[in-house]
């Protein structure tokens, strides 16, 4: 092989390298929002399902709202808690990544 050949073949991997830290990159990032709408849609199809529970019960007995609606807020609290943890750590991995 002569010069020429071996230098282009050298060029080749070091821009393949640079191709796929590039690539790498953006799956991560990819990862990290589609991880993040999934979480999201997640929340509020929990927090939706509470609500209809909490009509459902307070239909059945009207007299515990109160009680129920406590429940009900504090559920959706801890549901909420988690999306927003959910979304620093997406939030972590695009600003690792260059994404933001």
């Amino acid at each position: 092989m002569d010069a020429a050949a071996a230098n282009q073949v050298s060029h080749v991997i070091v821009h393949t390298s640079a191709s796929m830290d590039s690539l790498v990159k953006s799956i991560e990032i990819a990862g990290a929002l589609i991880g993040a709408g999934a979480g999201v849609a997640g929340a509020g199809a929990g927090v939706g399902a509470i609500g209809q529970g909490m009509c459902e019960a307070s239909a059945r007995q009207p007299e515990l709202i109160n009680m129920i609606r406590t429940q009900f807020f504090l559920a959706a609290a801890i549901i909420e808690g988690f999306t927003f943890l959910l979304l620093v750590l997406a939030m972590i991995v695009l600003i690792k990544n260059g994404g933001l």
